[in-house]
């Protein structure tokens, strides 16, 4: 039986591999969301009610932003020459925990034997129950920042951030002590979840890169294409360098195919416009999904091409924006 379970798992884990689609992750650079400001050199002020390192965190983050090699800001002593002020308040570091008990036979441990005469042996017939104690932990983070400049004092931006991470656990091989995680985990969660909440705040303060799963396709499109196994290879092996993000010998490929097939392929078209896509050359992608779009009546693909379709032609609006953005 577990012999035909763990061939039964093999299989199954087999079968979903082979059903799960190939993806190319492309970026986009966005813009951030203060708007028609130009904010280079920043002074950052000590949060108050700090205790998660909130400060240190998102100060180290700004320093370090880069760019396509450029560094975004300048971090400021003073307000001379400062575009602004970044201040804030953590109004939460916390951690509440929710004690709760897990039954569970212990094996070792028997209350009551069933004793054999005839055989002079006994059988247990009730073990004991041990009652494992176990937490459910909710360590939650919430800061509050201000950017402001720095003479008017007027607000360019503000936003509350609210992150929490969820933990569940059981003693079963120590001592439980109800006090135990206050002390040890707290600071060192939370302070996790303040450099993620630091990592948000970069994104709505600066330029930033949203990074994309994009499927591509993986078969010619034989419905409508007459083509050689030959040419079936070819393109496989495209598919495989476009995973490997061997993407200008798989450029080169496709356009080879493309002419061969007098350009008639949807799929050779789409994949085409998906290895423009994570050059950045948006405009032509766009209008590569256009041209594959017009090639296909399957709903799937034509919701591919849509999609691709609407997310360059968003995303090139977004670049121009993050652009005027840069230093």
């Amino acid at each position: 039986m577990k012999i035909f379970v763990n061939c039964f798992l093999v299989i199954f884990v087999l079968f979903i591999s082979g059903c799960s689609s190939k993806r190319l992750t492309i970026k986009a650079l966005y813009p951030s969301k203060i708007e028609n400001e130009k904010i280079h050199t920043i002074r950052v002020e000590r949060f108050y009610r700090d205790d998660v390192n909130q400060t240190v965190s998102i100060a180290n983050k700004i320093a370090n932003n880069v760019i396509d090699n450029k560094r975004i800001f300048e971090l400021r002593d003073s307000d001379f020459g400062t575009d602004a002020v970044l201040s804030g308040e953590v109004l939460n570091s916390s951690l509440d925990t929710q004690v709760y008990y897990r039954t569970e036979v212990d094996y070792s441990r028997c209350r009551f034997y069933r004793y054999d005469e005839r055989n002079r042996s006994r059988e247990c017939i009730e073990y004991h129950i041990r009652q494992i104690p176990c937490e459910k932990r909710e360590y939650n983070v919430t800061t509050n920042i201000r950017l402001s400049k720095p003479i008017t004092n007027n607000v360019i931006f503000s936003k509350t951030y609210d992150k929490s991470s969820f933990d569940d656990m059981c003693f079963d091989h120590h001592s439980y002590y109800p006090s135990y995680p206050n002390s040890r985990d707290k600071f060192r969660v939370n302070t996790q979840i303040a450099d993620d909440i630091a990592n948000n705040i970069l994104d709505d303060i600066s330029p930033h890169y949203v990074y994309y799963d994009i499927e591509i396709i993986e078969e010619l499109d034989e419905d409508k294409l007459v083509f050689s196994k030959g040419q079936e290879k070819r393109f496989e092996k495209i598919v495989e360098l476009i995973e490997t993000k061997n993407l200008d010998l798989a450029k080169m490929e496709l356009e080879i195919l493309d002419k061969e097939f007098n350009q008639k392929s949807f799929a050779v078209i789409y994949n085409l416009a998906l290895i423009h896509e994570a050059y950045n050359n948006l405009q032509i992608a766009n209008e590569l999904y256009n041209e594959a779009k017009m090639l296909t009546l399957n709903a799937k693909y034509l919701d591919l091409a849509n999609f691709g379709i609407n997310r360059t032609s968003r995303n090139l609006e977004e670049k121009i924006k993050a652009k005027s953005q840069l230093p």
